[in-house]
């Protein structure tokens, strides 16, 4: 018989025999004669080895566990000439199932073995522990002291005296019991009976123990055939749970839609679990962020079912799949059970609480037990997700190894969702990174065309600038060549000296503004890259000294530098290194760097140009004394047209060119040029022209640093 939640109850023993008895048995008999008794037993006289040869071959010829007791006890009961017999497993001092009984139609000489109808059997063993003499007292005192036992006439027992709540009158007046030994354990006991009163010899009880052996090696098989069976079974169950869980995770792996991994885990749930129905509930909360949960108490949130099996005929709008999670008390409870799931093995009055709406949304219709499992966040006590559902149409009661499979499934669900709405957060992430991206470089690509635009109007606008630095240097030129040429023939004329002055002014300035456009012109062709540079090994010492000495023609004619009365010194190394260069473009920077080392030098102060060599390099530095370059200055010092601070005030004449013309030139002789000013030691002098003003002196220092053999560092760097 099952109980409610499927198992099979415990069946008395009491119960048992006196079923069996009262349905088999014939009525008792009348009292045979003395005489008629001796007979019987002269007549049979049982043989032990006959009949334990009997019982192994019942246990080589069968593997039924039901069948050999049943033939075992049969055999016994033929035996012994008994109207009936009892066989039963024991465990644990526990009468188990299977057990057998034997009841036999004897009447008088002529009589036919009958047997009994075997009880029921579950898929486990089950025991009934025997609290109480209920079916006999002898039963419970042969497993506490493992002695035989004979009752000539039971009714003599005191036992009999009990209230008949307590006992069941056995079809038997005489009794002999005896318990089966495998090893030092009592696994199993022996019951016959006669319905008379009966002596019972000694003869009768060393018969009985005799046979006992071979049926405690029939009970032991039994056990192990029983612990095989169910061994089997377990690693059956075990290899199913472990399959089911390889779906699961096969589901997971091979697709990224949601839906149809929650639904083909649902189904194999089912399937592998036997149930009628499985479904998978998700919460929508209306709070976001609702994290954590207090003692009690349920969230506003919505339960939608989104798959279950076997599919029905749902509404497509989501709204229709949705209830409130207040309005389930199933749901509630779950709810309020995390991280405990909700196990109901018969769902009683639960179902019938439940509101209409939430018994269609859920199908509850028909459902007996129940299995609620939550599906929670990765650390187990997070926020719930949903839950996972089982429905049966019988009681069932949900097995320990039922719910740890259940949980894996569950976990893997709930790990399953998290990565899903990961990965679509990450999609949705990276779609917006994509468009800004794609914005960003349109915006790029536009920036690009513009500034393609733009470079090629600075292009036209640069050749439009050297066009008109050449029309307008022509333009300049024939003017100042015809002022020239006229100056040159008014002095030739008795003049004043005043006139002469006059002269002499119009002639400087003409040879400035030709200087002035020349610088232009040469400025615009090393700019464009028009000039080539042949390189040829020069003599450092005389063109040097050449420079300074072209430099010191110009002294001469400029009276003010004339007043300062510079003097030179000239510092070259022994031997002296050579050099492969643009001679010309060399002295052309070094004067112009002696130019401007006179314009700014002190009134009778030195000008330095010092010569060195360093591995593959030849260092030409020109210092002077004077006036110094503001640390502001410093970085736009070579720029065109940008003069010092405070230089045009002070008188000190120039263009503005010459010091850009030298970084042109220095870079087209893959060199490079620095400047550096710091204060003298000398730091102070007085002004000849002005007797109270005294002057700041500096050190000014421009240091040019060529390659010694161009061509050779050319294929060094290539």
């Amino acid at each position: 018989m099952l109980n409610h939640q499927g198992n099979q109850d415990f069946v008395p023993i009491d119960r048992l025999v006196s079923e069996s008895c009262t349905s088999h048995l014939p009525q008792i008999v009348e009292p045979v004669s003395v005489q008629k008794f001796l007979d019987r037993i002269m007549q049979y006289q049982v043989d032990p080895a006959q009949v334990g040869r009997q019982i192994c071959q019942i246990i080589a010829t069968n593997s039924d566990r039901e069948i050999l007791l049943l033939q075992i006890a049969n055999t016994l009961g033929v035996a012994f000439q008994a109207e009936g017999c009892f066989v039963t497993a024991v465990t644990d001092n526990q009468v188990a199932i299977p057990h057998a009984w034997w009841q036999s139609k004897s009447d008088g000489a002529n009589s036919s073995d009958i047997v009994a109808d075997l009880t029921k059997t579950s898929e486990f063993c089950q025991t009934t522990i025997l609290n109480s003499p209920l079916i006999s007292p002898v039963l419970a005192q042969v497993l506490a002291d493992g002695e035989v036992a004979a009752i000539s006439d039971i009714q003599d027992c005191p036992a009999t005296n009990l209230p008949n709540s307590l006992t069941t009158p056995l079809p038997f007046r005489a009794i002999l019991v005896a318990p089966v030994r495998f090893g030092a354990a009592i696994n199993g006991m022996i019951m016959v009976g006669k319905s008379q009163p009966y002596e019972w010899s000694e003869t009768d009880r060393q018969q009985l123990e005799a046979v006992s052996d071979s049926i405690a090696i029939a009970i032991s098989q039994i056990h192990k055939t029983q612990e095989i069976t169910t061994l089997n079974q377990h690693l059956q169950q075990q290899a199913k749970y472990q399959n089911l869980l390889r779906k699961v995770a096969s589901s997971i792996d091979t697709s990224s839609e949601l839906d149809l991994i929650l639904q083909r885990i649902i189904e194999n749930t089912a399937d592998t679990l036997e149930v009628d129905r499985g479904q998978i509930l998700l919460l929508r909360y209306t709070d976001p962020l609702f994290q954590t949960r207090s003692p009690n108490q349920t969230p506003r949130a919505r339960v939608e079912l989104v798959c279950e099996t076997p599919l029905r005929r749902r509404s497509t709008a989501r709204t229709k799949n949705q209830f409130w999670i207040s309005e389930s008390s199933l749901c509630d409870r779950a709810f309020n059970s995390v991280p405990q799931s909700l196990a109901l093995a018969d769902t009683g009055e639960f179902i019938r609480k439940e509101p209409l709406k939430v018994t269609e949304i859920l199908n509850l219709e028909g459902t007996r037990s129940l299995l609620m499992l939550p599906l929670l966040g990765a650390s187990g006590q997070g926020t719930v997700l949903g839950f996972l559902v089982l429905q049966h149409s019988k009681p069932r009661t949900w097995e320990l190894e039922e719910l740890e499979v259940v949980e894996s499934v569950a976990a893997q669900i709930t790990t399953a969702i998290i990565q899903t709405q990961t990965l679509k957060q990450i999609q949705a992430l990276v779609e917006d990174r994509t468009s800004q991206l794609q914005r960003s470089l349109d915006m790029q690509a536009t920036l690009y065309k513009q500034t393609l635009r733009q470079v090629e109007q600075l292009r036209r606008l640069n050749q439009l600038k050297d066009e008109f630095v050449a029309t307008m240097s022509d333009a300049l030129r024939n003017p100042l060549t015809s002022m020239t040429v006229a100056i040159q023939m008014l002095k030739t004329a008795n003049l004043t000296p005043k006139h002469l002055s006059y002269l002499e002014i119009l002639e400087t300035e003409c040879i400035r503004e030709t200087t002035l456009i020349n610088d232009l012109l040469e400025l615009q062709e090393l700019e464009s890259q028009q000039t080539s540079f042949p390189v040829a090994e020069i003599n450092l010492d005389s063109l040097i000294h050449n420079a300074v000495e072209e430099f010191d023609r110009k002294l001469a004619d400029n009276r003010k530098l004339a007043d300062k009365k510079l003097t030179w010194k000239v510092n070259l190394p022994k031997p002296i290194p050579l050099l492969e260069t643009h001679p010309e473009s060399l002295k052309r920077i070094l004067i112009e760097l002696l130019t401007n080392a006179g314009k700014f030098s002190a009134a009778g102060t030195a000008v330095v140009v010092e010569v060195s060599q360093t591995a593959a390099h030849i260092v030409l530095s020109v210092s002077n004394i004077g006036r110094g370059i503001s640390a502001e200055d410093l970085p736009y010092i070579f720029d065109k047209f940008r003069r010092g601070t405070g230089v045009t005030e002070k008188g000190i004449a120039g263009t503005g060119l010459g010091l850009a013309l030298v970084k042109c030139l220095v870079q087209h002789l893959n060199g490079t040029i620095d400047v550096s000013s710091s204060p003298s030691k000398n730091n102070v002098s007085r002004n000849p022209s002005k007797a109270a003003e005294t002057v700041e002196l500096w050190c000014t220092c421009f240091t040019l640093t060529l390659p010694q053999f161009p061509e050779e560092i050319s294929n060094l760097e290539a």
